[in-house]
C-alpha cells in the first residue's frame, strides 16, 4: 500500500497531466522527460499529491495502474492518462487546480528547452525587471504604456 507519493510515483501522474494540457509533451521529450520532472521534485510532488488525493488513492486498481506506471510500463502509463484525463473532465474543480500546477511545470519545462542568452521566465506576480548591463539605460513601464519610434501616430 502506498502511504506517500515520491517523486517516482509522482512522475507518471504528472506526465499524465501535462499531456492532458499540453498534448503531447511527453512524446515531444520522450525518456528525457522523466529526467526533466526529477529536477523539478517539489512541483513535481506536488502535483503528484493533488491527483492522488482526489482521486487514484481510493481504488486499489488505479493505485497498481500508478505503480506500474511508475516502474516504466509503457501500456499502464497510456491507461493511467486516459483513466486521468477522463477524471479530470468530470469533476471541473480538480481540472482547474490541476491545470495551474502543469502550467508552472510547463513554463519550466519549456524555458529550459530553450538555448536562449537574456531568457527571464516571470512566474507570478512582482516586478519582473531584468537588466543585463547596470551601465545601459532602463526603461520600466506600468499599464498602458506605448512607445513611438519615428512619428507619433494619431491615438
Amino acid at each position: 500500500m502506498i502511504h506517500e507519493i515520491t517523486l517516482v510515483l509522482a512522475t507518471p501522474i504528472t506526465i499524465s497531466i501535462l499531456d492532458k494540457f499540453y498534448e503531447g509533451i511527453a512524446s515531444k521529450f520522450g525518456e528525457k522527460i522523466v529526467e526533466i520532472l526529477s529536477k523539478l521534485p517539489g512541483k513535481t510532488i506536488q502535483l503528484g499529491q493533488l491527483i492522488w488525493g482526489e482521486c487514484l488513492s481510493k481504488k486499489t486498481e488505479t493505485i497498481d495502474l500508478v505503480e506500474k506506471a511508475a516502474n516504466g510500463s509503457v501500456e499502464d502509463q497510456k491507461k493511467l492518462t486516459e483513466y486521468l484525463h477522463g477524471e479530470l473532465e468530470s469533476n471541473s474543480s480538480l481540472k482547474h487546480e490541476t491545470q495551474k500546477l502543469a502550467e508552472e511545470i510547463y513554463q519550466i519545462i519549456k524555458f529550459d528547452d530553450l538555448n536562449a542568452r537574456n531568457m527571464q521566465n516571470n512566474v507570478g506576480e512582482g516586478q519582473n525587471l531584468q537588466v543585463n548591463d547596470p551601465k545601459s539605460q532602463v526603461i520600466q513601464t506600468g499599464d498602458n504604456a506605448k512607445f513611438y519610434f519615428g512619428v507619433k501616430p494619431e491615438d
